[in-house]
């Protein structure tokens, strides 16, 4: 088996149907597809069932609701695949997702492949054209791996192909109890024991940005509880990874500042709360000290001077303004 294709499924019964098919349209027949359902209360348990009875490749799990976290696991330890593939329930993948994967496995063979990805506009196209970079070595790819976690673009599981031997060697596995982050935290683990890197600029992958209670777009009030779960979870990683002290010094830097930046984040839902501008400014004036106070350090390249300035120097009107531009 070369893929395994990682399905969390919650409630998903509108968009489910486009998500499997637009799999099972490839007519690839050395995949097999893992549907976990997590629980759900509408029909998406019957429509994963009779895709499992009617397709050979489909593999039907049902669980207890755990949460997305549970649920990929779930899918992990059945996954029998060479490489593992996560696509969620509201996406789709484009005509010649197969194909662009293989394409890149006969190039380089690479740890993990990071593809581009689109979000829905309503007309499905083919995967699009685009050139690839391979980063070999250590020194080569941690630099893009530290500004994939700045920018955020190590956030998603979709539209990444990972080699199945590492995660089980490492007993990788996506952190229970974090509904936050919990995929950006798994990612950031799996690079800890990668030696290289292949990015390529084609488009395989759609996201879905109708269904606004789906989890990558739910709002949450406890996003510092949250983040404590997940930032546990990374330094007792990071305690154990086999890389030397210098490395760990730099994703240390790299997840402060996404730590960091969630302030612009919690600035937004002020402005959506319709807070008045001088309490804004308090709550904006205590998270900084907040985050001040534990003299936390970044790397030094010129974006994340930008963004974490104000925060270090308390300006809160510019956070403000930021988050306001932000939000229209």
């Amino acid at each position: 088996m070369r893929y395994s294709v990682i399905i969390p499924v919650y409630n998903a019964e509108k968009t489910l149907n486009r998500c499997v098919d637009s799999l099972l349209a490839e007519n690839y027949t050395d995949c097999e597809i893992i549907l976990v359902n997590d629980g759900s209360k509408d029909r998406s348990g019957e429509i994963c069932q009779a895709y499992a009875d009617r397709c050979a490749n489909v593999v039907y799990i049902e669980k207890e609701n755990g949460g997305v976290s549970t649920a990929r696991n779930a899918g992990l330890d059945h996954a029998h695949g060479e490489f593992i593939v996560f696509v969620d329930s509201d996406d789709y993948v484009m005509p010649g997702f197969f194909e662009a994967m293989d394409s890149e496995r006969d190039k380089t063979d690479a740890d993990l492949v990071m593809f581009s990805y689109t979000k829905d506009s309503g007309e499905i196209k083919a995967v699009s054209e685009g050139s690839s970079t391979l980063l070999s070595g250590r020194e080569a790819l941690m630099p893009a791996v530290n500004d994939a976690i700045c920018r955020k673009t190590i956030n998603m599981p979709w539209a990444k192909r990972y080699k199945r031997c590492i995660i089980e060697e490492k007993c990788l596995r996506f952190p229970v109890g974090a509904s936050v982050a919990e995929d950006r935290v798994f990612n950031i683990c799996y690079s800890f024991y990668i030696n290289n890197i292949q990015i390529s600029n084609r488009t395989v992958y759609c996201v879905n940005t109708e269904n606004e209670n789906s989890l990558s777009r739910k709002r949450h009030d406890d996003l510092q509880e949250q983040f404590l779960v997940t930032r546990r979870y990374f330094e007792n990683a990071l305690d154990e990874a086999p890389i030397p002290e210098n490395e760990k010094e730099q994703y240390r830097r790299a997840v402060n500042f996404g730590d960091c930046r969630y302030i612009y984040h919690e600035a937004k839902l002020l402005l959506a709360d319709q807070v008045g501008w001088l309490e804004r400014q308090k709550k904006l004036g205590r998270k900084c000290d907040a985050i001040n106070r534990r003299h936390m350090k970044y790397p030094s390249t010129r974006y994340c001077t930008l963004i974490t300035l104000p925060v270090r120097l308390r300006l809160t009107w510019v956070i403000d303004v930021i988050a306001w531009k932000l939000t229209h």
